[in-house]
């Protein structure tokens, strides 16, 4: 990975982090809510999982429903 790769997928993550920070009520999201704001800015769904603390399978589960892509 180069450094420019390294530096949008980092960029993205902390997007990510930032807009479940700034959500009034993010405690009171439930865990598709959450990762349907994930989704939007394509996180791979173990990274998901692990800012959510859930697994992959019920990040996958719940993507699917959603109507998302699998990573």
């Amino acid at each position: 990975m180069n450094d420019r790769e390294l530096v949008e997928q980092v960029s993205k993550k902390l997007s990510a982090l930032i807009a479940l920070a700034l959500l009034p009520d993010v405690q009171k999201r439930n865990t598709a809510e959450k990762v349907a704001l994930l989704m939007r800015f394509d996180i791979p769904n173990q990274e998901i999982a692990d800012i959510l603390g859930t697994t992959r399978g019920t990040v996958e589960v719940l993507k699917s429903r959603a109507g998302g892509r699998k990573k």
